[in-house]
């Protein structure tokens, strides 16, 4: 079984859930930046979520806003700032001076380092109404290293541009961001062809991951960062659990063998 297979599989062996990073190790580095990937990594995560808009000039990259403004000394929207200009932004120093001179990854650097051992998370923030071709060059990307490929989930809210994506190359794996309990989903992921789901954890029950299990679909809630309630959480049989403080979720769940 492939990483990624194993990644999205319903865990019924009872084994631990995978650890996720929610931007990398977000809680403690700047996010969507490769130093908070690879802290995420040091600090046990399975897996790194990360987030892709477009530049004016076609090239996906990693961040979370349509608007720089929040996480670089840049101003202004994404898809109005081409790539020279945005690599030439400062993303770390808002959170930290520590982190001065940091970059805004495009989506092949983020994906080199975390898919050399670990699974690649990417939440695309828009399709091809926001930003023009977008999906073709995101699978672009990712078929050109079969590493890559094997590593990679591809997950939204908008199950039609998972489904878009699926026909580009229907090896890519998908999975549909929800805010409600993963069971109101289910024949949605039928319809779209989406192998799992990825629910806001305080709408999930014990009942739902039973449910979704007994379906075949796997179950990756977002975002704990709370030990009381990653503990609750795990209670419930999840397939991963995603936090902004890996090393909190590592602490209380172990690390895996591959980590």
């Amino acid at each position: 079984m492939s990483a990624i297979d194993l990644f999205l599989s319903p865990a019924t062996d009872g084994r631990r859930p995978f650890i996720v990073g929610h931007r990398g190790a977000s809680g403690l580095a700047p996010e969507n930046t490769l130093s908070s990937f690879s802290l995420a990594i040091e600090m046990g995560a399975d897996a790194i979520e990360f987030d892709v808009h477009q530049t004016s000039d076609g090239h996906p990259v990693v961040i979370h806003d349509e608007l720089l403004d929040r996480t670089t000394d840049g101003k202004g929207m994404v898809n109005s700032t081409d790539i020279k200009t945005l690599r030439k932004l400062d993303a770390g120093s808002w959170f930290s001076s520590k982190f001065r001179g940091e970059k805004v990854p495009t989506l092949e650097e983020a994906l080199e380092l975390v898919c050399r051992n670990n699974i690649a998370v990417v939440e695309i923030k828009h399709g091809s109404e926001f930003y023009e071709g977008i999906e073709e060059r995101i699978v672009n990307a990712v078929e050109s290293e079969s590493r890559w490929k094997e590593r990679t989930v591809f997950i939204a809210f908008n199950p039609s541009l998972l489904q878009k994506i699926s026909e580009l190359d229907n090896e890519l794996k998908t999975g549909l961001l929800i805010v409600d309990p993963p069971e109101e989903y289910l024949e949605i992921l039928d319809d779209f062809g989406i192998t799992s789901v990825f629910p806001r954890w305080e709408k999930m029950k014990a009942e739902s991951v039973h449910i979704a299990h007994r379906k075949g679909y796997s179950v990756h809630p977002w975002v704990v960062d709370r030990e009381e309630d990653a503990r609750k959480l795990l209670e419930l049989r999840p397939d991963s659990i995603s936090s902004n403080y890996p090393n909190m979720l590592s602490g209380i769940i172990g690390r895996s063998d591959a980590s």
